[in-house]
């Protein structure tokens, strides 16, 4: 579990740095804290990564999902910690207890996808974090089909999310504060979509995994 930890670790490192390009991001059309919120969600795993050395990987995921929606209860919080509780489920229902393979990647992913869709009720092209983290599950999944490795499945899900979030720029936001003054955000990234690409850059270029594999 050991590597698994070390890529929580710099994943939430790194959205703590990036706090500033966040909180500009989402000043476009929404509050401008999603920074902050990102930073009380990451210093919250941070807290927690000590006392998980040893446990399995769904088990990790859904107590991290639990510290998030308690330390950052704001609706990205919430959706942030949906989608690592169902990443969670998903990882316990189907055994997944490892990362090693491509295929666990591609599921943890599409369950996240799914349990975020569900709670917030969107869909891609509603321009919010789905429109990083769809495009990723899909190429992870085609991928993954095409017998694949875990790093080029990572780096194909880090790629289109990137690319992902910088298309959310030509989008009209359809849920949020965004929603109420669309014209703000135009030409803008939105903020939760590159926080997805983030998260997944960090994850494919993550030493913890590759000395693991």
């Amino acid at each position: 579990m050991t590597s698994f930890l070390g890529v929580l670790q710099a994943v939430a490192e790194e959205v703590k740095r990036r706090a500033d390009e966040l909180n500009r991001l989402d000043a476009e059309a929404g509050d401008g804290d999603l920074g902050v919120t990102a930073t009380h969600a990451a210093d919250a795993i941070l807290r927690l990564i000590p006392d998980l050395a040893g446990q399995e990987i769904p088990d990790i995921l859904k107590a991290c999902g639990l510290a998030v929606s308690r330390e950052a209860p704001s609706t990205a919080g919430t959706l942030i910690a949906i989608g690592l509780l169902g990443a969670g489920r998903a990882a316990e229902e189907k055994s997944l207890f490892s990362v090693s393979g491509p295929a666990s990647i591609a599921e943890l992913l599409d369950a996240s996808r799914v349990a975020i869709s569900v709670r917030g009720k969107a869909e891609p092209g509603s321009k919010t974090m789905l429109d990083a983290l769809s495009p990723a599950v899909s190429a992870a999944a085609d991928i993954v089909s095409g017998g694949g490795t875990l790093w080029q499945a990572l780096d194909g899900a880090a790629e289109a999310a990137d690319k992902g979030a910088k298309g959310t720029a030509r989008m009209t936001p359809r849920f949020g504060r965004a929603a109420w003054l669309p014209e703000r955000s135009a030409g803008h990234e939105d903020g939760g979509a590159r926080l997805i690409a983030i998260i997944l850059d960090v994850a494919a270029r993550s030493r913890d995994f590759k000395d693991s594999q």
